[in-house]
């Protein structure tokens, strides 16, 4: 008997640690926590780089640089390329503009860009000016997330005396690989190849400055004007 009530004891105290006492499934070892990971940071959408431009994405660029003081050239038929001009990787706008006529002034005081006529050598002692009969080719520089298309692109070159017929984006490496010689540009980045006053030829960035290279007249890289936009060299 003392033993029967000794069993039985034993049997009241151990059951509840044993798993299959009330019938219920053996306990699970528990994994250990994975640890935490913060949410990345949101970044703005970016706009697929192949996409093909639209007007109104042109013009909203424009605007958003020049102020009103200039608008899209509707004479031209293909008034717009998109490339990467000055080889940051970015991809940038140039488009055919005229001026506002009554808006010399402001074009002139040219707050976020810089004037230049590829087809001469800079010079800072002679300046430039924009007359209202101009036809001009702005390169508008991507900036951010999506490129010329981001509301803080608003660094520009306005060029004078480049604007002709047959506008059309040449690739940079393709052009390097395809002219060689001591006698050719080093562009940084893309190019736009025209026809312009008779002759074949190419707008390049190079050395913080958009240049013309005729091939039957070119004689070496001008001069560098001084820093700015500066891009990695195709080479």
């Amino acid at each position: 008997m003392y033993s029967r009530h000794l069993l039985l004891i034993i049997l009241l105290f151990t059951c509840p640690a044993l798993a299959g006492c009330n019938g219920s499934k053996p306990a699970v070892a528990e994994h250990a926590p994975t640890l935490y990971q913060p949410t990345p940071d949101a970044t703005p959408a970016k706009t697929a780089p192949n996409e093909t431009p639209k007007l109104t994405d042109v013009e909203a660029a424009v605007q958003r640089v020049f102020k009103g003081a200039a608008v899209v050239d509707p004479d031209y038929k293909s008034s717009f390329l998109v490339g990467d001009f000055n080889g940051d990787t970015s991809q940038d706008l140039a488009v055919v503009l005229k001026p506002v006529p009554e808006k010399i002034a402001d074009m002139n005081a040219r707050p976020f860009w810089l004037l230049r006529d590829p087809r001469v050598p800079y010079d800072p002692r002679t300046p430039l000016h924009i007359e209202k009969d101009d036809v001009l080719l702005a390169v508008i520089h991507g900036y951010g997330a999506n490129d010329w298309r981001d509301p803080e692109a608003t660094q520009t070159f306005l060029l004078k005396n480049v604007v002709g017929a047959d506008m059309r984006v040449q690739d940079g490496k393709e052009f390097v690989k395809n002219n060689t010689g001591p006698h050719r540009p080093r562009p940084q980045g893309d190019l736009i190849g025209e026809k312009l006053k008779g002759s074949e030829g190419y707008l390049y960035y190079n050395a913080a400055n958009y240049s013309w290279y005729d091939p039957k007249t070119f004689k070496g890289e001008p001069e560098a004007p001084g820093p700015f936009h500066g891009g990695r060299r195709t080479q």
